[in-house]
């Protein structure tokens, strides 16, 4: 006790001394875990959804009064036509889609219904049959050997390979086998008008567009308007444009915006007189002119999206030095049926071959074409019990023998 007494302090200076160091021990630990980053450092906390997800089979589901209002319109996909324009719904609701077999690209299915054509190409499309798996009436078989589909890379499971061509002459390599020409020649294919499709026959589209005027340079004056047509030219009053091969000079212009949907639309109109003629023509803002007689458009597989315009009695050619060119003439189109007849530029009146190519085939073009876009690939397949046989449509002897693949490409319908 006395030595308690005589050192109390220093004990309790000690005992002082050991917490503050066990304190820094302590501090320094908290420090260099401060530092280091734990897994549970980066996980963030879950919040809670600010939704609720219902099942709209359920029979207790109920529509919110909001959807039931008589003042909103719910409207069904479809393709832009005259008058719905308010409606125009394609950016708003999910519809299927399919792909035009003419042109390949991506449309509504909508646009398969009756009396209706692709938005793009403008080819008709009565049903939906043009758009599905072709039906087995109507179907080319075509026996191609293995060692041809080695050759020029055609493979069965490539949906692609019916539009391979390897020589570039405007024909598939599939629809040359099926003619017999060479597909790795290009000068060495069928005749060139079995590139042709009819796109318009009667009074056709012309290519020229009245858009609008600028009136920028002076409101009031018309000599200061500036004209502006879709290929990118400008005019104004008193300058000459070219419609169906013959030019027209603008005699002045009317200055109309009307309102649609709220926004402010220009619908000018143009007045025209043939120079040198008495033809007149009215161009309105936005609009197609048509042709003034009876034409006939066709386009070329070779060169999609050109369209060569033609009347009856005219000439044109196809084809370039790779190919090789032909001539032909327009004998007659039928507007009803969509259909060009052709004949060969050198015949003479009566003559028996003058619509019929080399082949002896006659030269006539429908919507549809010559060179199928719907063609297609099967494989090769066994009967039904497995076997092959000389008696057996798949036996050595018969028309799908082994090492041959089966290619078809569906008539003209």
């Amino acid at each position: 006790m006395d030595f308690i007494k005589k050192h109390y302090e220093k004990l309790i200076l000690l005992l002082l001394l050991v917490i503050f160091i066990a304190s820094m021990f302590h501090v320094l630990n908290i420090i260099k875990q401060t530092g280091e980053i734990q897994e549970h450092h980066l996980q963030i906390p879950t919040r809670e959804a600010d939704y609720k997800i219902q099942d709209p089979n359920d029979p207790s589901f109920n529509v919110p009064e909001i959807l039931k209002s008589t003042s909103l319109s719910w409207v069904n996909p479809g393709p832009r036509a005259k008058g719905n324009e308010d409606h125009y719904s394609d950016l708003s609701f999910v519809f299927r889609i399919v792909r035009c077999p003419f042109c390949k690209k991506l449309i509504p299915r909508s646009y398969m219904e009756k009396q209706s054509v692709c938005p793009f190409c403008k080819n008709a499309a009565n049903n939906g049959e043009a758009f599905a798996e072709p039906p087995d009436e109507g179907v080319l078989d075509v026996m191609i050997p293995e060692d041809i589909l080695r050759q020029y890379q055609l493979d069965p499971n490539d949906p692609d390979v019916r539009f391979y061509d390897i020589d570039g002459d405007g024909f598939s390599n599939i629809y040359e086998y099926v003619m017999k020409t060479d597909m790795g020649d290009p000068r060495n294919h069928p005749p060139l008008w079995h590139r042709l499709r009819v796109i318009e026959v009667g009074k056709v589209s012309l290519p020229v567009k009245f858009t609008g005027i600028d009136t920028t340079d002076g409101e009031d004056d018309p000599q200061l308007w500036v004209l502006k047509f879709n290929n990118g030219d400008i005019n104004t009053i008193g300058g000459e444009i070219e419609l169906d091969r013959k030019y027209f000079k603008i005699e002045k212009a009317e200055r109309k915006v009307e309102n649609v949907n709220g926004e402010k639309k220009d619908a000018s109109i143009l007045f025209l007189k043939e120079v040198g003629g008495n033809l007149e023509v009215q161009m309105k803002a936005g609009e197609t002119v048509r042709s003034f007689a009876d034409k006939a458009q066709l386009e070329d597989s070779a060169n999609p999206g050109k369209r060569i315009t033609v009347t009856v009695g005219e000439q044109f050619s196809l084809g370039n030095r790779l190919t090789g060119s032909e001539s032909y003439r327009v004998k007659s189109f039928d507007t009803k049926a969509g259909s060009v007849l052709l004949e060969n530029p050198s015949a003479t009146e009566g003559d028996p071959n003058a619509t019929k190519d080399k082949n002896g085939t006659v030269m006539l073009v429908s919507g549809f074409g010559q060179v199928s876009p719907r063609m297609k690939v099967r494989e090769r397949q066994q009967n039904r019990m497995g076997e092959y046989g000389p008696d057996m449509p798949y036996g050595p002897g018969g028309p799908y023998a082994p090492g041959q693949r089966r290619y078809q490409a569906p008539g003209r319908r």
